[in-house]
């Protein structure tokens, strides 16, 4: 039954599109109305190309240069190297990443601290903390200690997420100089 109801639909689409007079704009709107009860009786569902997202892929990937000591309490960390900035959703030169359109998003962070250091960290939303990052090498007689940590965080469009230190926890954190030991990253689920 479907497809012989599909058979009319297009016979009489063709039979539209043969036509010599052009249609009316309010020819064509009823015309489409028409043939999407059709479709909607045959079981098709109006849907979205894309999941409705006209934009491309929502993505960040950035580090620090440097060794970041004695941050102030909820002081930005600006990462101020990006590799990967598609949607430039994260600026360098205020350390946040601004959601372009509402939806779910995964960051992650990692932090290196120095022999008899730590660096506790915090990512937050619209200032609001959400999820910490404990780097601590106070125990270590020598080398350094890492850690990252993650967060999946639902965001509306112009909501702002960024890392700072927790409390006046910023001590140390050694990224390096060429800025490959402290990372923050981010996409669009």
């Amino acid at each position: 039954m479907k497809s012989f109801s599909f058979l009319v639909m297009l016979l009489s689409l063709v039979t539209d599109v043969s036509e010599s007079v052009p249609d009316t704009p309010q020819q064509v709107v009823t015309k489409y109305n028409n043939y999407k009860t059709i479709c909607t009786g045959l079981g098709y569902k109006n849907t979205q190309c894309n999941g409705g997202r006209t934009e491309g892929p929502i993505v960040f990937q950035s580090s620090y240069r440097g060794t970041l000591e004695n941050l102030k309490t909820s002081q930005t960390m600006k990462f101020n190297q990006v590799s990967l900035n598609e949607g430039s959703a994260y600026s360098t030169s205020t350390g946040k990443f601004t959601a372009p359109v509402d939806g779910v998003y995964s960051f992650s962070w990692t932090t290196m601290s120095n022999t008899g250091k730590y660096f506790i960290t915090e990512i937050v939303l619209n200032g609001i903390p959400i999820a910490y990052n404990y780097t601590d090498s106070r125990g270590l007689s020598t080398g350094y200690c890492m850690a990252s940590s993650q967060a999946n965080i639902k965001m509306k469009k112009g909501d702002e997420v960024w890392i700072r230190p927790y409390h006046n926890y910023g001590q140390n954190a050694l990224c390096d100089d060429k800025g490959q030991w402290c990372n923050f990253s981010g996409f669009k689920l």
